[in-house]
């Protein structure tokens, strides 16, 4: 008789939900924000050299949840490769049907004003506001699948 069982694609074990990974000078940590939220806290410098990682890092932890905050405060340097990281993780998140928000550093806001001029990342500057925009959105769509 062969083994039945479950094989994980694309989502992580749910033990390694907290873990922390260091590439070039970033250090990316994710922890349980709440049953249905993720924060994943970035911290230094995101660059050429972990662009690529941060973006991947995101898609390995939003399959745990339904929604995600992506706390780039303590961000110093971000360089255009943070940009593109940011736009993998929203074609992710879209795609996934995950809710997600980014707060944000002056160095990202610098980008963002250059690579994103019309808005289009959800981006906010404040952690409260953040998280009271994830909270609406999840009440919304609790509505919208009770009446569906």
């Amino acid at each position: 008789m062969t083994a039945v069982g479950t094989i994980r694609l694309y989502r992580p074990a749910p033990e390694t939900i907290s873990e922390s990974e260091r590439c070039g000078r970033a250090q990316f940590t994710v922890r349980n924000a709440g049953t249905p939220r993720i924060q994943i806290a970035v911290c230094g410098e995101i660059d050429a050299v972990n662009g690529r990682a941060l973006g991947y890092y995101i898609e390995r932890h939003t399959g745990t949840s339904r929604q995600l905050i992506l706390d780039l405060r303590p961000v110093d340097f971000f360089g255009s490769q943070g940009f593109t990281a940011l736009y993998y993780a929203s074609v992710h998140c879209s795609r996934s049907d995950v809710d997600w928000i980014v707060v944000s550093s002056p160095p990202v806001q610098r980008i963002l004003r250059i690579c994103d001029p019309d808005g289009e990342l959800p981006v906010i500057d404040d952690m409260a506001a953040a998280v009271h925009r994830l909270d609406r959105l999840a009440v919304s769509r609790r509505r919208m699948h009770s009446t569906g």
